[in-house]
């Protein structure tokens, strides 16, 4: 029998007592089982256990199906580095050959300490593990088995023409993939009409879960992989909208139209519900100068469509106004969101009143270029600013854009 020896790294202490208290939870004891969960997850860690097959043999299942294996790669897990005024020496025995080759491995594969290693792969494997990890992927394929199961019984509906093609299409793309790749794949399946690449792009991004990579809206990447990028970046998510993401060449009429919408509502939020804008406010504050005065007025016509939305002339002008009491709850959700984004604290819109009225006394409306709410520290401008905060897109692409 080989002698076990002392695992001898030091691991943040409120990490070491987390795993501790797992390893109570799971056993009943700790007696007899520290030094085997430890051993557990430094396997796991390291592929080195009996169950790396099965998961990647999951993972071949799950891109069969045209998915994206969930990226639940334990290599995230995200621990802060031990302190030397806050961590604990793992005393516990390992079997010596695992011991080495997890040493090797966060010396050859990582930049971080090896205690440090050690701690992610605690959390890993406290947080459920690989067989977390393998249950979760099955999951995702679960359903796409059963209707492909379904197909073969004449009696029952199967999949359709489009689901076919859009996992053949998956199948062709990488983990992440470029829109000229995603573009190619669908030509090869279904065709290259601007409305069949359109309907199958949707169809593709939301099978297997990828987003624009933040820094480039021409390279899809799974949506967590996406958050991370921007958690490291300090740049909006792939759940911001899409005008905080985008530069104003690359968004659409519809999304220069919600961004306006959004924007409008924003500034109602510290305003007693309503706010209004004219053209010169949207074109300079909102959209940067970017658009022309024409395209302006367009977007303010096609915004006043919007639940809640109004245009108006005064003194000459055109207006764009908000009432928040009419709006739709998800725009005021997307506005709220953004808003806490900001870090303002403002005052509620008049739709969380219950009598229905607005605050103030004659529930007058400001323009959006006001936009504070006495007393408070908000910086309009720089809200602003971040509305249309363009992020350089890889390929270079043009940041005024032509107006569409």
């Amino acid at each position: 029998m080989v002698d076990r020896v002392k695992v001898g790294w030091r691991v943040p202490s409120d990490e070491w007592d987390a795993f501790i208290d797992y390893v109570y939870t799971e056993h009943g004891e700790t007696s007899g089982y520290v030094g085997r969960e430890v051993e557990l997850a430094m396997r796991e860690w390291i592929d080195a256990d009996a169950f790396a097959p099965i998961e990647a043999l999951a993972d071949r299942l799950v891109r069969a199906a045209g998915r994206t294996p969930a990226n639940l790669s334990q290599k995230k897990s995200a621990v802060d580095p031990p302190t030397r005024n806050d961590t604990t020496t793992v005393q516990c025995r390992v079997d010596p050959d695992v011991k080495e080759r997890f040493a090797h491995y966060a010396k050859t594969e990582t930049d971080d300490r090896t205690g440090t290693v050690l701690a992610r792969a605690l959390r890993e494997r406290r947080d459920g593990g690989r067989a977390r990890r393998v249950r979760e992927k099955l999951e995702r394929v679960a359903d796409d088995a059963e209707d492909l199961l379904a197909e073969l019984n004449p009696d029952e509906d199967g999949l359709g023409v489009r689901e076919r093609r859009t996992v053949a299409i998956c199948n062709r793309l990488g983990e992440q993939f470029s829109r000229d790749d995603l573009e190619d794949a669908i030509g090869a399946v279904a065709g290259s009409s601007d409305p069949t690449v359109q309907d199958y792009t949707d169809r593709v991004l939301e099978r297997r879960g990828c987003v624009p990579h933040p820094n480039n809206s021409d390279l899809f990447v799974p949506e967590s992989t996406a958050q991370e990028i921007a958690c490291d970046n300090d740049i909006p998510g792939p759940d911001a909208p899409a005008h905080d993401r985008r530069s104003y060449g690359s968004l659409s009429r519809e999304e220069k139209v919600r961004g306006l919408c959004v924007e409008l509502a924003r500034q109602a939020l510290s305003n007693n519900g309503r706010s209004q804008a004219d053209a010169a406010t949207v074109r300079q504050d909102i959209f940067d100068g970017q658009p022309s005065e024409g395209h302006t007025r367009d977007l303010m016509d096609l915004a006043a469509d919007a639940d809640g939305f109004t245009t108006t002339s005064r003194h000459g002008a055109e207006r764009l106004r908000v009432d928040l009491r009419r709006a739709t709850d998800d725009l005021l959700a997307t506005a709220k969101a953004a808003r806490d984004d900001d870090g303002a604290d403002v005052p509620a819109s008049g739709r969380d009143r219950h009598d229905g009225q607005q605050d103030g006394a004659d529930g007058g409306e400001s323009d959006a270029s006001s936009g504070v709410q006495p007393g408070s520290s908000r910086d309009v401008d720089t809200e602003m600013d971040a509305l249309m905060n363009a992020t350089p897109v890889a390929d270079g692409g043009v940041e005024g854009g032509v107006d569409s």
